[in-house]
């Protein structure tokens, strides 16, 4: 995890150094990150206090969907 961690800080970088440099292509896939961020951020917060585990893990195995749509649709923004 700590690996794509590294690869989106990485990316999130780069997307800023050629929007600093006028890239207008790079401020569009920059607004675009900043959209699949929130989603995230989203997906984790669907645990309640109250929740039993056999809640979380149905709430786990549909954010797994989403994220795995999720990591498809920032592999193509990003390359």
């Amino acid at each position: 995890m700590s690996d794509l961690y590294d690869d989106i800080e990485e990316k999130i970088t780069d997307l800023l150094a050629r929007t600093d440099e006028g890239d207008e292509k790079a401020l569009e896939e920059l607004k675009k990150m900043k959209k699949y961020m929130a989603e995230i951020a989203d997906f984790l917060s669907v645990i309640n206090d109250n929740d039993t585990i056999d809640d979380v893990k149905n709430k786990f195995d549909k954010l797994s969907e989403k994220f795995d749509e999720f990591l498809m649709t920032v592999m193509k923004v990003v390359g």
